[in-house]
């Protein structure tokens, strides 16, 4: 017997280009997502909004000002200018 199934389609994957290859993989990787039941560690491709997840969690009324959320994004940069300096 030459060998199993897999083994052959690995020789013959092997044989085209890399291209080639990358579109196999993705159709395989399609083929087998339509076929199983989504489950957290293969549901990667249908992340759901942030958003979503916390609109209950956050209450509708908080607001943050506009300068302490520039504070907020710029706070790591004093950190830098800390480690540059020593």
């Amino acid at each position: 017997m030459p060998g199993s199934t897999l083994e052959q389609v690995t020789r013959l994957a092997d044989e085209l280009p890399v291209e080639d290859q990358s579109s196999l993989i993705k159709h395989l990787a399609n083929r087998l997502s339509e076929t199983q039941e989504p489950t957290p560690s293969r549901d990667v491709f249908n992340a759901k909004d942030l958003y979503g997840i916390w609109r209950e969690s956050v209450p509708d009324d908080l607001d943050i000002d506009d300068a302490i959320l520039k504070e907020i994004r710029n706070e790591w940069t004093k950190e830098w200018t800390l480690v540059f300096e020593e």
